[in-house]
C-alpha cells in the first residue's frame, strides 16, 4: 500500500493552498499506512524517568498499535521491550505497573530478566540440539532516548538521534521540564478515555489552534483568567507567537494579559531556581507566560496554564501531558498525565493536580467542550460526501510573511497564535513521511 492510493500527497496536504483532505482523518488505509510510515519509524513518548524510581520498576504503554513494556532493569538504565514473547508472540506482561526482576510467559512459561534476557524455557536448551540461536528469544528491544526526563522509544534502527529527532523543540521542552535541578516530576499514573476522533485532530489543535480557544472554551475561558473580559484575551491571544520547532513539532505562546504582574501562577520558591537553571531567552518567555501549548511529532502534546476558581484565591499552573494513541481512524485513546517541579510543596502540586483535573480530563472542562469539537469535525467528514471535501488552513497564505526576526528561541516564530502555521507544520511533517 502506498500513499499515492489515496491521491497524490500533495492533493490530501498542499503546502501551496493550506487545503487538507478530509480523507487524511477518516480512510482506514490511510490510518493503517500511518501505523508504518508514522508511528513505527517516529521517536514516540513511552513515559517519564519519575515514574521508575527503582530497579525492577515496569510500566505497561503502547507504541502506535504495539503493546511495549517501558521498565528499569537492575542496572538502573530504562529499556523499552515489546510486550509479546518471543517464542509465540503471547502478551508477557498484563498489570498496568509493578516491580518485579523479570517477566514470565503464561502459555509455555519462558521466563525473561528486566534487561530483556532469557532466563529459563519450557524445555531443556538440549532439547533444540543445537540447531537455534537461543539469542534470539531474547525480548525485542528498542532504542531508548531520554531528554529532560522524557523516554521516547523507537523501533526503527534507521532512524536519528533523540537529540536529532527533536532539534530545536528542545529548547522548548527544557523551559518546562528542566526548569529546576531535579526537573520535573508525574503526579501519579496516566487516566485514559476513548474519545470519538483521529489522533490527528488533538495533535493539531495542541500544535497550537489559537482561534479554538475562544470560542470553544470562551466562558470558562473568562472565568478562569479572573473575568478577563473576552477582548482583552482575544487580543493576547491573536499576539502570541506560534512557533515550528522543525520536523512537525509546534508550539504556540499567550502572553499575561495587561495588569497581570510577572510568574503568575507559579509557587514562588520555584522562581529562584528558573533564573539558576533557564537562559535568558527562556526566563523572558516564562515570566511572561499565561498559556504555552504544544505537539512533539507525533502525538506527544501538553499545555501549561494558570487556573483559579476562586476571586479569593490566587491562580496555580497546572501542566498537563497527554499522549494521542491512534486505535482507530475514528477513535483515539487519550493517556493523561499531570506534572509538577519536584522541588514545589506538596500542597501546591496538589492544588496545581486539583486544577488541571478540573479542566483537562474526560470529565474536565476542556476536555469536555473539546470532545464534542472533535467528534462534530468526525461526523461531518466521514461521510460519502463529506470525506471528499478540504479542510482549510488557509491563514498561512497570510502568515508566511509575518515572522519574528528577534524571537528568543530557535525554530520559526510567527506573529500570532492565529496564523495556522505550526499546525500547518504538524501536517507537512505527515505528508513528508506518508510519501516514504
Amino acid at each position: 500500500m502506498k500513499i499515492d492510493d489515496f491521491g497524490h500527497p500533495g492533493q490530501l496536504v498542499d503546502p501551496e493552498t493550506g487545503l487538507v483532505s478530509r480523507r487524511i482523518f477518516t480512510d482506514p488505509g490511510i490510518h493503517r499506512l500511518e501505523l508504518t510510515r508514522i508511528f513505527a519509524r517516529s521517536w514516540l513518548f513511552v513515559g517519564h524517568d519519575s515514574e521508575l524510581p527503582k530497579p525492577g520498576d515496569y510500566l505497561r504503554r503502547v507504541m502506535g498499535d504495539d503493546p511495549v513494556i517501558l521498565a528499569r532493569g537492575q542496572d538502573g538504565k530504562p529499556r523499552v521491550f515489546l510486550n509479546a514473547c518471543p517464542h509465540r508472540g503471547a502478551l508477557l506482561c498484563r498489570a498496568d505497573a509493578g516491580n518485579a526482576m523479570g517477566y514470565v510467559c503464561p502459555y509455555h512459561g519462558w521466563s525473561f530478566d528486566n534487561t530483556g534476557q532469557l532466563t529459563a524455557m519450557a524445555d531443556a536448551p538440549e532439547a533444540y540440539k543445537g540447531r537455534v540461536d537461543l539469542h534470539t528469544f531474547n525480548l525485542l528491544q528498542a532504542r531508548v532516548g531520554v531528554h529532560a526526563g522524557l523516554i521516547f522509544a523507537t523501533f526503527d534502527p534507521q532512524a536519528p538521534s533523540l537529540d536529532e529527532y527533536l532539534g530545536d523543540a528542545r529548547w522548548y521542552i527544557d523551559m518546562l521540564f528542566a526548569r529546576t535541578p531535579g526537573g520535573a516530576q508525574a503526579l501519579g499514573a496516566p487516566v485514559r478515555w476513548v474519545a470519538q476522533k483521529n489522533w490527528k485532530y488533538g495533535a493539531v489543535n495542541f500544535a497550537a489552534d489559537g482561534p479554538h480557544a475562544l470560542k470553544t472554551h470562551g466562558p470558562i475561558t473568562r472565568k478562569i483568567a479572573a473575568g478577563m473580559p473576552l477582548e482583552v484575551l482575544r487580543t493576547v491571544a491573536l499576539e502570541g507567537p506560534a512557533v515550528r520547532a522543525g520536523n512537525g513539532h509546534g508550539c504556540i505562546f499567550v502572553d499575561l494579559p495587561p495588569g497581570m504582574p510577572p510568574w503568575v501562577g507559579f509557587h514562588p520558591d520555584m522562581v529562584g531556581l528558573y533564573q539558576k537553571t533557564l537562559t535568558p531567552g527562556q526566563l523572558k518567555l516564562k515570566a511572561n507566560m499565561f498559556n504555552k501549548v504544544m505537539t512533539i511529532f507525533p502525538n506527544l502534546s501538553w499545555v501549561h496554564f494558570p487556573i483559579s476558581f476562586a476571586s479569593d484565591q490566587p491562580p496555580v499552573n497546572f501542566f498537563n501531558v497527554r499522549v494521542w494513541q491512534p486505535t482507530g481512524p475514528d477513535r483515539t485513546e487519550i493517556w493523561n498525565w499531570f506534572f509538577a517541579d519536584r522541588e514545589a510543596p506538596d500542597e501546591y502540586k496538589q492544588a496545581s493536580l486539583a486544577a488541571g483535573i478540573r479542566t483537562f480530563t474526560a470529565a474536565g472542562t476542556f476536555d469536555q467542550d473539546d470532545a464534542e469539537a472533535w467528534a462534530a469535525i468526525d461526523a461531518g467528514s466521514r461521510g460519502t460526501v463529506g470525506r471528499e471535501r478540504m479542510s482549510s488552513f488557509q491563514m498561512i497564505l497570510a502568515s508566511h510573511d509575518e515572522r519574528i526576526a528577534d524571537f528568543p528561541g530557535p525554530g520559526e516564530a510567527y506573529r500570532s497564535t492565529y496564523s495556522e502555521m505550526s499546525e500547518f507544520g504538524l501536517l507537512l511533517r505527515w505528508r513528508e513521511l506518508m510519501a516514504g
